[in-house]
């Protein structure tokens, strides 16, 4: 068995093992802190971009269904 602790020390967040992720993972609190909220139409563009994109995915899947389906070639990649 472990001694004196030693897996917390090792598996910890500020343990030996944790590279400095627990320091980093507090300055990136402090910066979004400090930074403050994001503005609306940041939040807006981001949003609407991912919609768009998963729009635009989908569309283009279901294009391929069809294709596969009206043209039974299309089913072998060779």
């Amino acid at each position: 068995m472990l001694e004196n602790g030693s897996l917390r020390n090792c598996c910890d967040l500020g343990g030996r093992g944790s590279f400095g992720l627990a320091e980093r993972a507090e300055e990136q609190e402090e910066t979004a802190a400090a930074a403050g909220p994001r503005p609306a139409w940041v939040v807006t563009a981001l949003s609407g971009v991912l919609i768009f994109t998963t729009v635009v995915d989908i569309l283009g899947n279901l294009l391929v269904i069809v294709s596969v389906f009206k043209n039974r070639k299309l089913r072998n990649s060779g």
